[in-house]
């Protein structure tokens, strides 16, 4: 009221007032204005700041777990094993350094593939399935934040584990066979490859809602990328036939893409730097095609990052692939549940139910249909009959389903966190385990028996090459294998969110040939052991006895960890 009496009216500045990134009100201060201001200095800091603090804060989690580091030396482990036997052999063997360089490159790039699969595949994924991607927008977040945060800091942590090697690995050279260039030209080409990798499975994982589609779509992918060097060349041919050749403009650029893709795959890079007299350069087409690839992709990903993540519901369990009561194919659909409800629902949900079988059997009749049309189109092609090659694929891809459903035989359970509740019903451990057992391998019996009946009706004598194999002491040394990998599958299942399969093939892989059991299995199954000098049943009795031994011993450390789980 002072203005009224007379005296001045006493002006105040309005303070600014903030809406978002905006800035409103008719007053700033001049050093708001200027390049050396403090506030604007702070405001780039947490710009910056919030921007690699997802990122930042993985890195230090990472290196403030155990397990990782103990991990790393692991596989420094494995690195002083192949070394040691390299430096043993080395009087039998020439270039003991060449053999030790080409077993661990190529064990990184397993572990590289298998990493891209599980590890990458799941770094969005997982963030949708426990419905939380919500909750690190609201937090400032943004996009970009969250995929370094996410993704490049897996990608830091597996070239750590690549970088780790690389003083050893130049103790090849004192061994012989193999020099420097060699070395830093196969470590470059598998960073750049795992770059390229990292960042198609973040696409795949921004795009999909579960882990599982993001890792089959990346596998997919790495089939092409594989098979790239091998059809670029043909594709090329064919289009020069057709008349398309490299003179045009459009088909210049056609062969030019050609030929690089015929350079894309890290696999065709390695064979040719394991080579005697390696002279290419370093940063080879391979390396700066995969980098810019990697890059591009990670743009992709960002661009497409709030439309396929704004309505995620990954958190729910979908039905997969089985229909509904009142589909059209109502004889295909779950139905009711069975007196043995886990094994119906591990069945129906987790194997597929009969919808699936269905599937299977077509896929089954249209591989055996095309190899029977192949061979009457070829016959004169040597080789392997259509019944041995068609019992070949059959077991590759029973192998395959049985390991994806090892892995995902207790994931609902564990990610759901409804395992507590299952333990608390009036059954116990071994039965709750069995029964979910069971109900996968019913979903295996299509398969299985699409091999037996294929193997016995295709031409080529295929009822004797079934019972050869029932007799075959070997075959079921494999099946001891297989049945050691689907235990440790399922055990890893019940330590890791997701990535069992791809750590258990990065498991077997390197200590299958160094472990006592396989020694003990060539020498039971072998030729020379006891399958020649007692006989073939008796070695398979032994193998027998090493298969119930070895799953008795596993599924004991799965009830365990099963139990350690509820009780929390």
């Amino acid at each position: 009221m002072s203005h009224i009496r007379g005296e001045p009216r006493t002006v105040r500045p309005r303070t600014p007032r903030r809406c978002g990134n905006f800035l409103f009100g008719a007053w700033r201060h001049p050093a708001h204005d200027t390049e050396q201001s403090p506030f604007l200095a702070q405001r780039r800091f947490l710009m910056y700041y919030g921007l690699l603090a997802l990122l930042t804060r993985s890195l230090r989690q990472d290196a403030r777990q155990l397990r990782n580091h103990v991990f790393r030396l692991t596989f420094v482990g494995f690195i002083y094993l192949s070394l040691l036997w390299a430096t043993v052999t080395s009087a039998a063997f020439g270039a003991p350094g060449l053999r030790f360089f080409v077993s661990i490159a190529w064990l990184n790039a397993v572990f590289i593939t298998c990493a891209g699969i599980g590890f990458f595949a799941s770094a969005i994924t997982e963030e949708k399935e426990e419905e939380t991607i919500g909750l690190l927008l609201m937090a400032g977040l943004n996009p970009l934040a969250i995929l370094l945060g996410k993704s490049t800091s897996r990608l830091i942590q597996a070239s750590m584990l690549v970088v780790v090697q690389f003083p050893f690995m130049l103790l090849a050279v004192t061994l012989g066979g193999v020099t420097p260039h060699q070395i830093i030209s196969a470590y470059v080409a598998l960073l750049a490859f795992m770059t390229f990798l990292a960042n198609v499975a973040l696409v795949w994982s921004t795009i999909c809602e579960r882990s599982g589609s993001a890792a089959g779509l990346t596998c997919a992918v790495l089939v092409a990328y594989a098979l790239a060097p091998y059809a670029a060349p043909q594709i090329s041919t064919q289009l020069k036939e057709w008349g398309l050749t490299g003179t045009s403009g459009f088909g210049s650029i056609i062969h030019g893409t050609l030929e690089w893709g015929a350079d894309l795959s890290v696999y065709h890079r390695l064979s040719r730097i394991m080579e005697t007299g390696f002279q290419e350069p370093v940063f080879s087409q391979q390396v700066i095609s995969n980098v810019f690839g990697g890059i591009v992709c990670f743009a992709f990903a960002w661009a497409i990052f709030t439309p396929f993540t704004k309505d995620s519901s990954g958190g729910a369990v979908t039905r997969g692939m089985v229909l509904k009561s009142n589909s059209r194919v109502r004889f295909l659909s779950s139905g009711r549940a069975w007196p043995l409800p886990l094994v119906w629902k591990d069945f129906q949900f987790i194997a597929g139910g009969f919808g699936f079988a269905v599937v299977k059997l077509v896929a089954y009749v249209m591989l055996a249909t095309g190899l029977v049309s192949y061979f009457w189109a070829t016959v004169d092609t040597p080789g392997i009959g259509v019944d041995e090659l068609y019992a070949s694929c059959a077991c590759c891809t029973i192998a395959i389903e049985a390991s994806i459903l090892a892995a995902r035989i207790f994931y609902d359970e564990v990610r759901l966190q409804t395992l507590s509740s299952l333990l608390m019903l009036p059954r116990s451990i071994p039965y709750l385990g069995y029964s979910k057992a069971l109900g996968c391998v019913m979903g295996l019996l299509p398969s299985v028996g699409c091999l037996l009946l294929g193997t016995i009706l295709l031409p080529g004598g295929g009822s004797r090459l079934a019972v050869n194999a029932l007799i075959d002491p070997m075959v079921w040394g494999f099946v001891l294998i297989l049945m050691i990998f689907l235990h440790l599958v399922a055990l890893l299942s019940l330590f890791v969110k997701w990535g069992a399969l791809p750590l258990a093939i990065v498991i077997m892989v390197p200590l299958t040939p160094c472990c006592p059991i396989f020694s003990l299995l060539v020498l039971v199954a072998g030729p020379g052991g006891v399958r020649d000098s007692a006989g073939a049943f008796p070695a398979i009795a032994t193998v027998w006895i090493l298969i119930g031994l070895f799953c008795f011993v596993f599924q004991m450390m799965i009830a365990s960890r099963l139990q350690e789980i509820g009780s929390k």
